[in-house]
């Protein structure tokens, strides 16, 4: 569904009252209130928001490109030839754009305003022959022909119809729906169903919760694979009725009402994974894959070998120290192993995927941790290792979250002779582009400019596209050739539409108290005075996974590094940041402390932070505050109870207090289960340590939260209570785990709020 942040034209300042003991109850009854001063009238506008006197606001921060302004997004290649598609602004509203590298010609696809059934300009995908795009409705597929531009209804699928692709030939679009697999004809229109048993509990070709948070690496991802012959279907079963159920309240109905989302705690019942294949041809009967014997989790990613011969599946075991790469034959119905990795700590499956073949299809290419980065390998088709084909004390980037083209890391043009990729060769605070020449070995830097590139290479190996940002650039997408020569701009993001203040950032070095060299950033108010006493407020994530510090327009998204820096630095305060051991980007001896313990190697990092900041000549060493987010907001109570006196007071948004309560696979990858690491379960929960809690609390959490769930925050609250603790609590409704629209202006207006009455503002 298209969730759109409705302008907003008048706003209420919000005042926070000192809670010993407070009611749940007048907390909701606050927020009912304070909802209605921020919501904003019926009808969501492009326009850009007008400043408010007395300084930029929350609300405005949020609007929808408030910061960056309007670009090229959601970039797709045709398979065949170079033509581009993406999704831009149009008249205000959000099309499907075309760009053809051979004419330079750029021109509207679909502007979905008045099409019937609020068609996803997002979700085109293209058919395997480049002449038409496969898109998503509110309750239809729909057919759009490239050159004609006409659009029809492919197939009624329902609300619930997820996970579509053509069939290699282009005949057929196949789709879940209700969790079951199903396909129907481009030219008929006639449907047939390929799975049966799908249900609330049963999942066939897609994935459930704790798959899709942990394990995929884009939205609404197929948990099937066509082979290229389009004769054979793998797909992966999912069975979670031994799975805990979690209940979430929707407090609008009357009375309220409660859905169930199927979560996995450590060291409960894991979902049920099964693999299997079925021949195209009517009436065959699905075949069950073998796979090895310790397998717990089979990664969403697939592939086929070019001939058919063989699918291609990897498997983890469930302490995250083995992953195989696995191939079965159709023909003789058995399995092999193809590759087998160990490792001591753990292996970051989230962050493999899937083999690349070269071209004959008797060689592929293989990303691997196995040398303490992530790197790139050849193999034979039997699992020979021919050669490391990269190597250094930097990787090859295959974060979700940071490329064109989730799952798919590393391009190869057609001929197979070069390969392109992002890397940290710069340094990881950078991205850049580079190609490898797979016989030669030679490697050679596509980007220039200093920042954050992500890329996606044509189907015709000719050219790249490459959207660049740095802090003070907002996104640049350009075409260029494959050996990097620009061919132009295809669009570039205008920034922000408020008068933003003139902050200073700086990125830094820092020595942990153990040596290691740590990343940090400084932002600095308007008019900065070196001679003046600032207070600071140290916003941090800290967890595994992601790095909070990049050079990246607005830095790290997911946690508003860029709206904070404005709303804190406008009362005065210094932000400062700090990626400590465990983060992501730096290798994964850099990651190995946190090793059985979420929380201590972390905070470590983190005080030596806070001591450099005290050497400060201009840092007023007895007003640092923390804020925080997910893992942040853990890390948040976790220092307020084991570094007592360092913060006078914490942010902690939507926190784990009890990584017991927490999904299998996350928590398990790093801290086993409770039963194998009982001491480090014990020594990093919060809960039962609240009565040491040195400073009072802001506690924020979304009321629909399905990740981490509000049961954390209220058993920490409960004991708080019980401790007779102070602390402020900011339920939001309708809010999951990642804030949005109102929701988000609340929590940093909230935020921004409690830290100036606790600190005092410059």
């Amino acid at each position: 569904m298209d969730t759109r942040v409705c302008p907003i034209k008048e706003y209420g300042r919000m005042r926070l009252r000192w809670c010993t003991r407070p009611s749940l109850m007048l907390l909701l009854a606050s927020l009912l209130i304070l909802s209605l001063v921020f919501m904003g009238p019926a009808g969501c506008g492009e326009e850009a928001p007008v400043p408010s006197a007395g300084g930029i606001t929350a609300p405005e921060l949020v609007e929808p490109n408030a910061l960056a302004g309007p670009g090229p997004e959601n970039l797709t290649w045709s398979p065949q030839g170079a033509r581009l598609a993406y999704t831009d602004a149009q008249d205000g509203d959000e099309a499907l754009w075309l760009y053809d590298t051979s004419s330079g010609e750029k021109r509207v696809l679909l502007d979905p305003g008045g099409q019937p059934d609020n068609i996803d300009v997002t979700s085109a995908q293209w058919s395997p022959q480049g002449d038409a795009m496969l898109l998503a409705g509110d309750t239809s597929l729909w057919l759009l022909q490239v050159d004609s531009g006409e659009l029809r209804q492919l197939v009624e699928a329902g609300s619930s119809a997820t996970a579509m692709m053509f069939t290699p030939s282009g005949t057929h679009v196949s789709y879940v729906q209700d969790n079951d697999l199903y396909s129907v004809g481009v030219a008929d229109g006639q449907v047939r169903r390929i799975t049966s048993g799908g249900s609330d509990a049963v999942f066939n070709g897609c994935l459930d919760w704790v798959y899709n948070e942990e394990l995929a690496t884009r939205a609404a991802q197929p948990g099937y694979a066509w082979s290229p012959d389009g004769q054979w279907l793998m797909y992966m079963r999912l069975d979670d009725s031994q799975v805990h159920n979690d209940p979430i309240t929707d407090y609008a109905a009357v009375p309220p009402t409660v859905s169930y989302t199927r979560y996995p705690t450590a060291g409960t019942s894991n979902p049920a994974v099964s693999m299997h294949a079925l021949a195209a041809q009517a009436g065959a009967q699905p075949r069950t894959i073998p796979m090895p014997p310790d397998t717990a989790y089979v990664l969403p990613f697939y592939t086929w070998t070019p001939d058919s011969g063989e699918a291609l599946y990897i498997t983890v075991n469930r302490d995250h120290s083995v992953l195989r790469l696995n191939a079965w034959s159709p023909a003789s119905g058995t399995s092999r192993i193809v590759i087998e990795e160990t490792d001591p700590h753990w292996i970051n499956e989230d962050f493999y995927a899937a083999p690349v073949f070269l071209s004959g299809g008797q060689r592929f290419l293989w990303l691997s941790e196995r040398d303490g980065f992530m790197h790139l390998y050849l193999y034979s088709r039997q699992g020979e290792m021919l050669q490391q084909l990269t190597q250094g004390e930097w990787l090859v980037d295959n974060n979700a979250y940071d490329i064109l083209t989730p799952g798919r890391p590393v391009h190869v043009d057609p001929s197979g002779t070069w390969a392109y990729f992002t890397t940290t060769a710069n340094g990881p605070l950078e991205r850049q582009i580079y190609r490898l020449d797979i016989a030669g070995g030679q490697l050679e830097q596509i980007s220039q400019q200093a920042g954050f590139h992500m890329m996606a290479l044509s189907g015709d190996g000719q050219y790249l596209v490459d959207q660049f940002s740095n802090l003070d650039t907002p996104p640049v997408t350009s075409i260029l050739h494959a050996d990097g020569g620009e061919v132009e701009v295809l669009g570039a993001c205008s920034g922000p539409s408020l008068d933003l203040p003139d902050v200073s950032r700086e990125f830094l070095t820092i020595a942990g108290h153990d040596g290691t060299e740590l990343y940090a950033q400084m932002v600095k108010p308007e008019g900065f005075d070196p001679g003046k006493k600032y207070g600071v407020v140290v916003h941090w994530y800290g967890g595994p996974g992601l790095q909070l510090l990049m050079d990246h327009y607005g830095g790290n998204t997911l946690f508003q590094n860029q709206q904070r820096d404005i709303l804190y630095t406008q009362e005065g305060f210094i932000v400062w940041r700090l990626d400590n051991r465990g983060s992501y980007g730096r290798g994964h001896a850099f990651e190995t402390p946190i090793d059985g313990h979420l929380g201590p190697a972390a905070l470590d990092d983190q005080l030596a932070g806070v001591e450099y900041l005290k050497t400060l000549p201009y840092v007023d060493p007895e007003r640092i505050a923390c804020d925080g987010h997910s893992f942040g907001g853990f890390l948040t109570l976790y220092s307020l109870i084991h570094a007592p006196g360092v913060f006078r007071c914490g942010v902690s948004g939507s926190p784990p207090t009890d990584w017991s309560y927490y999904d299998t696979i996350y928590t398990e990858r790093y801290m086993k289960t409770p039963a194998d690491n009982p001491q480090g379960y014990a020594e990093t929960e919060l809960i039962s340590r609240a009565r040491d809690i040195a400073a009072e609390p802001l506690i924020i959490h979304g009321l629909a939260d399905t990740n981490v769930h509000l049961q954390n925050s209220i058993n920490f609250i409960a004991a708080l209570e019980e401790a007779g603790k102070p602390f402020l609590f900011l339920p939001l409704p309708d809010q999951n785990h990642d804030y949005e629209g109102n929701g988000m202006a609340t929590s940093l207006m909230a935020s921004v709020e409690y830290i100036v009455q606790h600190m005092g503002s410059q």
